[in-house]
């Protein structure tokens, strides 16, 4: 006698496999303690609690700890993501409980070199969009100091999680999108009146945040970071400067170039200086500002921005070594200036662009030498004394030497 067996239909088959897992999950939670009361502190009802909050901290603490042991990364630093974004979101002034625990989401992923996903970057990112929020809804003025506080916490999150995408994901410096998020935090940081940082710890801040954005490939993001800057004093203005500092808006446009130089990135690079000088520098284009370079009586001298002119156009080049080289020596005393140093860039742009290698013992003097390099020119302008006027206009025209 045959019996008909009777076949159940893919949707059934899936329901029947839901149903199973969900009672599976049940019966382990059931059997766990410690998730059992993590899941209860989570969902309660008193939001403002601080003692719920770390206690909720220690058993998720507990729970990752214990994933990672039994080799279960993927759920250890989803264990970690959920109960933070929790924390962040249905928890008011909860983010310092939280921020003790992205500190262990980012430890897991680094330590255990996880591989870096589009999935973790975007957990990355919704948990840097409910900090910011967190902070900017669950605080006030009188609670600044904490901000400021919780705001370098969070940049050393995201400066690990960078470092950690770099080493683990497929691209060469790390996520595009955590170098964007980190640029604006380091922006944020940088010209803010945190009292907690020291001035030069500001501007390296700042200046770190325009190299993140050229790292991110954003430099829509620079040109409207630096509109935001002050505008030049007549001063710095003036032919030469008197051996003054630049403007920090032009500064920061020659340290932007000459990052996404090095990143060999020469597009955006060129975006990012035409975009400077047709929106920001007296919206001028690069010819009008190459005449008025070589006009000693109109007070403008447009340095940092013909120097970023004339340095792409020599890296676009075949076998034009010995002009990069003196073009770096043109413009070292204001190269020298730039905070942090900009020399390891300048000498990778060397290698890549004019297989300029310098022996290793070598590259510290380089270094040195590199600062010194440079003299006043004419008028007190660096580049001035060995400016040639038919290089200068073929520049400023997009065209050749």
């Amino acid at each position: 006698v045959r019996v008909k067996v009777k076949k159940m239909s893919a949707a059934a088959a899936r329901r029947r496999k839901q149903l199973m897992k969900k009672k599976n999950a049940s019966e382990s939670e059931s059997s766990d303690p410690v998730s059992s009361r993590l899941n209860n502190l989570l969902s309660s009802s008193e939001a403002s609690d601080e003692s719920i909050a770390y206690e909720a901290l220690q058993l998720a603490q507990s729970q990752v700890r214990r994933f990672v042991k039994s080799g279960d990364i993927n759920q250890a630093a989803n264990t970690a993501y959920e109960v933070s974004m929790t924390l962040l979101t249905k928890k008011q002034r909860m983010v310092s409980v939280s921020s003790q625990l992205l500190a262990l989401f980012v430890e897991v992923l680094s330590e255990d070199e996880a591989e870096c996903t589009s999935d973790h970057i975007q957990k990355i990112d919704s948990l840097n969009s409910a900090y910011v929020k967190a902070l900017e809804e669950g605080y006030d003025k009188n609670d600044k100091e904490e901000i400021d506080r919780l705001n370098r916490v969070h940049l050393k999150f995201l400066k690990k999680c960078t470092s950690w995408s770099a080493k683990c994901g497929e691209i060469k410096h790390g996520s595009l999108k955590l170098h964007s998020l980190l640029g604006d935090l380091s922006w944020k940081l940088g010209r803010g009146d945190d009292d907690g940082l020291e001035e030069s710890e500001k501007s390296d801040l700042t200046a770190e945040s325009i190299a993140h954005l050229a790292l991110a490939e954003e430099p829509s993001q620079i040109l409207e970071k630096l509109k935001t800057l002050p505008e030049p004093t007549k001063g710095q203005e003036k032919m030469g400067r008197n051996g003054g500092t630049a403007a920090l808006r032009d500064c920061l446009l020659t340290r932007a170039v000459i990052v996404f130089i090095a990143l060999e990135n020469l597009k955006d690079a060129n975006v990012l200086l035409n975009s400077f000088v047709s929106e920001i520098s007296h919206k001028r284009d690069m010819n009008t500002l190459a005449k008025s370079y070589m006009d000693k009586q109109d007070g403008f001298a447009p340095s940092h921005a013909m120097f970023c002119n004339m340095l792409l156009k020599t890296c676009e080049k075949d076998r034009a070594g010995p002009l990069y080289q003196w073009l770096l020596r043109s413009f070292g005393s204001d190269l020298a200036k730039l905070k942090p140093e900009v020399s390891a860039y300048t000498q990778k742009i060397g290698r890549i662009y004019f297989g300029i290698q310098p022996p290793p013992n070598m590259l510290n003097m380089m270094e040195n030498m590199m600062s010194m390099m440079g003299g006043a020119g004419a008028a007190g302008n660096p580049m001035m004394g060995m400016m040639n006027p038919a290089m200068m206009g073929g520049m400023g025209r997009g065209g050749g030497f």
